[in-house]
């Protein structure tokens, strides 16, 4: 096998294998949804960890590796320049679309039952955790949840979320987080994890089409499918998670997000000559700003969404414990795979 079917071979194998994990788990998230909602939680947090050692363990120090010495001293302000950036477009967003979506929910659920019975459905359409718990709102007195908030009310907690669970007694005082999830189904979340998962795809084919030996390109090949697969199935997970998005939605985002990687090769294949500022400097910028991104992503939305969703169900107080070590057994075998097959 020579260069060229060596790297027409990757570009295959990664396209379609990413595609088939990508869009697997939106075959069981409906379902997994009501049945095991616990255990579709945890594979969100097992996702999480993945894209926590992603960031923090395969594209930092990579990051690090291949900027010239006298600029490495700024690869981590370009890593949390990448966090911030992220951050920033979500309050933007939010600022300017965050009332108007909750404002259709409340239209739409307007002459359909008291007050407690628009909450439910919105806490329903929003949440699959603690479906126990929520079941018994119905049932509630009916006093206005509006003008009686809770006692913990902290600025940091957004204005859709407390409107869902206003009615939501207050959380243990030993309990140090609010039970309150993140914007759910913020459009800069999946859109900024697809994009930095994209651009650090890309980078990576990138390498293998610059490849000049058969034998490296098939090693690269298998360094690169071995991480990127879970991944593709992490991202597949968290798209799966969101309700409103549908099959062909979700089958466009895990498309955009295997031809990262068949894009990198055929354009490594045809640029043989890269100058010398692109490749020190402008490359190793777009992987520290896509790091960053999966960091925010995991860190303020993913992993938090999850905790809060099952904190409100006490009597499932074992749940943060398996979260927890899901997370830790995304992130360990992701450092592995990374440290010692990448």
């Amino acid at each position: 096998m020579d260069t060229v079917q060596a790297k027409i071979f990757s570009i295959a194998t990664l396209g379609v294998s990413s595609i088939i994990v990508g869009v697997l788990p939106n075959c069981f998230a409906n379902q997994g949804r009501r049945q095991w909602p616990l255990f579709l939680s945890c594979l969100l947090c097992f996702g999480g960890g993945v894209l926590l050692s992603t960031a923090l363990i395969h594209i930092l120090p990579e990051l690090r590796d291949s900027v010239p010495e006298e600029y490495r001293q700024y690869t981590e302000m370009v890593f949390c320049a990448g966090f911030f950036l992220l951050y920033m477009l979500d309050e933007i967003v939010h600022y300017f679309y965050g009332d108007s979506h909750e404002a259709a929910i409340l239209h739409h659920n307007h002459g359909n039952g008291n007050n407690n019975e628009r909450r439910h459905s919105i806490t329903s359409k929003y949440s699959y955790g603690a479906t126990e718990r929520r079941a018994l709102l119905k049932g509630t007195n009916s006093r206005n949840p509006v003008d009686h908030p809770p006692p913990y009310n902290p600025s940091i907690y957004r204005a859709r979320s407390d409107s869902v669970l206003f009615g939501e007694e207050a959380p243990s005082q030993l309990c140090h987080v609010g039970h309150q999830e993140p914007c759910h189904a913020a459009p800069t979340s999946n859109i900024g994890l697809l994009a930095a998962l994209s651009v650090h795809s890309l980078l990576e084919g990138m390498v293998v089409g610059l490849e000049s030996r058969s034998d490296k390109v098939l090693l690269l090949l298998g360094a690169i499918a071995s991480h990127k697969l879970v991944v593709s199935f992490c991202l597949g997970m968290e798209l799966a998670s969101n309700p409103s998005y549908t099959c062909r939605r979700h089958f466009v985002y895990i498309l955009i997000f295997s031809l990262g990687s068949v894009g990198g090769i055929v354009g490594g294949m045809f640029v043989t000559n890269i100058s010398n500022g692109i490749k020190t400097l402008l490359i190793p910028c777009l992987q520290g700003l896509a790091g960053g991104t999966l960091l925010y992503v995991t860190v303020s939305e993913v992993v938090p969404r999850e905790r809060a969703r099952w904190h409100k169900d006490h009597e499932k107080r074992s749940a943060g414990i398996i979260q927890f070590i899901s997370v830790v057994v995304g992130f360990v075998m992701m450092t592995v795979l990374s440290k010692y097959l990448g």
